[in-house]
């Protein structure tokens, strides 16, 4: 028998292998959640490309909506006369002055001028020299840290070991879209995006716990450059090891729903956390810390800014006084309980490194951008405008209404006494416990206008952070729009109390240097006497023509006239309903309760009254506050040379904020500065 045959022969059947109708079925669920997951993850990244490639057509489109608008404006400016002309300049000048401050506090451009590097070794930080040997890392957290990095790398070149930032989501896609932010082809940093709708997510964790590990392995001879920014709180996080980030983040909302104080609320999150409150420090010790901050608080280093994550917090009994206070802590979980019971400090080898201050020795602080900085350039703007620079207070505080008050009383302040009505101690007397602006007795001799140092007029030039007391359901506007909006009511107010200040035409501006807020219809707007109290009379003229009309309809159907006559008179009357509601709803009053302040900026003077930046992108890049300008000239009419006179446009409408200071008689002729247009949204 041949050799293959017999090899044929003795092939064994192989058995049927058996199959198992529960594990097949288990095998075949985890198949299907594999593909489910992968797909979810495939769906999710082509939704992030989409998203991301509109971002990009949006941006695009801003750009170019922009661009557009301001021809439409150059094209309607030029057709302007008179006084339209005076006030189309004002706006001008004081829009350059603002964007002048946003423009030179730009952490790409700040930078370069207060860090220096000498090609070889020696890098200098506002004066101060560190000596450099390829012991150079950087770690940093916010949307300021991304030009900031890229920035100081292009200083320092090779000299950078490594480094890792921490940025808020679709900020690597924005880094990529404008000059100023983008970072070396060969760049040693790496950047994360992390952080949800404000909120600290598990990619914050990680790559706040990979800086940290990164930062235990650092010498002695290492320097640590750590940039931080205001409002970080989502993405500088990392809970202790044995708690976990949603029951971090369950005793911070409990707190804010009870209404613990920020500051309550701060020393809490500094207990939970392993970075926070100087751990940052801790972990990097031996190795020398340079903190470098961009701050809308002060132009002083802030130990609460960001969580102080390299300024000592002892950690001690704070967060359970604070808990019990509340009454929370029976109800927060057993291992966020245990932790905050610790109420003895610990130490480590960097708390042995305090100074009397309680400050560590080897950890040095600045601030490289803050609102000083951009009113020390809108001061030079200022000059060049011929006008006299006044600067008050860089971290002005309060809410809107406090923030006008004050203001309009500087101004009519600063105007009486060069009008030699008041002295300085009087001006004293009346800022020196101002909630908004203090003026210490030094300040006022500083500042007390006379007449010789007056030029073409004075600038005052402030700023800081205004809080809004928000309704339920807000409109859009902004706090510089609700300020500027009361400065018009309050300015009118004190004119009445003080006819001579009717001689001097005083403005408002109030701009934003945050985000792409610096670039909206809603960053900022302009403010002046009449800009209010030109509304009331419109929606007055409104009012009455629609009672007219109404009046001839129902006098129509009572004489049962013809139905085309009836309807004619019911359409006028419908007509002219629409155009009382549209007045009304803008009415200064109503705008201000409902938070809708850019309702009315939208519809009156072809929207001149906005502030919008004419040079610069769509972002930013920076947060230093809110910049304000308040102009004061003599003798300068900008509404039709009525503004000086001694007869003034008189509101009769109830709703009107002024109305109880003023008689209730009506003008038969009245001279606006302020033009309603078509409506819009």
């Amino acid at each position: 028998m041949p050799k293959h045959l017999k090899r044929k022969h003795h092939i064994k059947k192989r058995k049927k292998r058996y199959i198992d109708p529960v594990r097949e079925e288990e095998r075949t669920k985890r198949i299907a959640a594999i593909q489910e997951k992968r797909q979810r993850i495939i769906d999710e990244v082509h939704l992030s490309i989409r998203r991301r490639r509109k971002d990009k057509v949006d941006i695009l489109n801003a750009r170019f909506e922009k661009e557009a608008r301001l021809r439409q404006k150059e094209i309607r400016d030029a057709e302007k006369t008179g006084s339209e002309r005076t006030m189309l300049q004002i706006r001008e000048d004081m829009s350059k002055i603002v964007e002048q401050g946003i423009n030179c506090v730009y952490t790409s451009v700040i930078i370069p001028d207060k860090i220096k590097f000498d090609g070889k070794s020696i890098l200098s930080i506002k004066g101060v020299r560190y000596k450099l040997k390829h012991n150079l890392h950087i770690v940093g957290w916010g949307k300021e840290a991304i030009t900031m990095s890229a920035a100081f790398e292009r200083i320092v070149g090779k000299q950078l070991k490594k480094g890792f930032v921490v940025v808020p989501r679709k900020s690597i896609f924005m880094m990529w879209s404008f000059p100023e932010a983008f970072p070396a082809l060969d760049s040693r940093i790496s950047y994360v995006e992390a952080g949800s709708d404000g909120q600290p997510d598990e990619k914050s964790v990680l790559a706040t716990r990979r800086i940290i590990h990164y930062c235990k392995k650092l010498k002695r001879r290492d320097l640590l450059i750590v940039m931080v920014s205001q409002g970080v709180d989502d993405l500088l996080c990392l809970p202790r090891d044995t708690i976990t980030l949603r029951d971090k983040l369950r005793v911070l909302n409990r707190l804010k729903a009870v209404q613990a104080t920020p500051e309550e609320i701060n020393t809490v999150r500094n207990k939970l956390s392993a970075i926070r409150g100087g751990d940052l420090a801790r972990t990097a010790f031996p190795a020398r810390v340079v903190t470098l901050i961009t701050s809308d608080v002060s132009a002083k280093p802030m130990s609460e800014l960001s969580g102080g994550p390299c300024v000592y917090d002892p950690k001690g009994e704070k967060a359970l006084a604070i808990l019990t206070k509340y009454r929370l802590i029976e109800r927060v979980p057993l291992s966020i309980k245990d932790l905050v019971e610790e109420t003895v400090p610990w130490t480590m080898a960097a708390d042995r490194q305090l100074d009397e201050n309680k400050k560590y020795k080897f950890v040095y602080e600045y601030v490289i951008a803050c609102n000083a900085d951009a009113m020390d350039c809108m001061a030079v703007e200022v000059f060049k405008l011929g006008l006299f620079p006044v600067k008050l207070n860089s971290t002005c505080s309060g809410d809107i209404q406090q923030f006008a008050r004050e203001y309009v009383k500087i101004a009519s302040l600063m105007i009486l006494a060069v009008e030699g009505k008041i002295d300085k101690l009087d001006m004293y007397q009346e800022m020196k416990r101002s909630p908004v602006c203090p003026l210490t007795d030094d300040k006022v001799q500083e500042i007390f206008p006379a007449k010789d140092k007056w030029g073409l007029g004075l600038c005052l030039l402030l700023g800081g952070r205004p809080t809004v007391n928000l309704c339920p359901e807000p409109g859009r506007g902004g706090p510089n729009q609700e300020l500027a909006l009361y400065f018009s009511l309050y300015w009118y107010l004190r004119t009445q109390q003080y006819p001579i200040l009717r001689e001097y035409t005083v403005w408002f501006l109030g701009g934003s240097s945050y985000g792409k807020d610096g670039n909206t219809d809603a960053a900022g707007a302009f403010g002046y006497k009449s800009l209010s109290t030109d509304v009331y009379p419109e929606y007055e003229k409104a009012k009455l023509q629609y009672y007219d009309a109404h009046a001839k309809w129902l006098k129509l159907n009572e004489d049962k006239r013809f139905d085309s006559k009836i309807a004619d008179a019911r359409k006028e009357m419908e007509d002219l309903r629409i155009v009382k509601k549209k007045l009304s709803d803008m009415l200064p009053g109503r705008v201000l309760t409902k938070n809708d302040t850019n309702l009315l900026f939208l519809n009156i003077n072809d929207e001149d009254e906005l502030l919008e930046l004419k040079s610069g992108n769509y972002y930013t890049f920076t947060n230093v506050g809110d910049l304000h300008i308040i102009r004061i000239v003599r003798f300068q009419c900008n509404c039709d040379s009525v503004c000086h006179g001694h007869e003034e446009k008189i509101c009769t409408d109830e709703e009107c904020l002024v109305y109880q200071t003023l008689s209730a008689e009506a003008l038969s002729k009245f001279q606006y500065c302020c033009r309603v247009g078509s409506r819009k949204n």
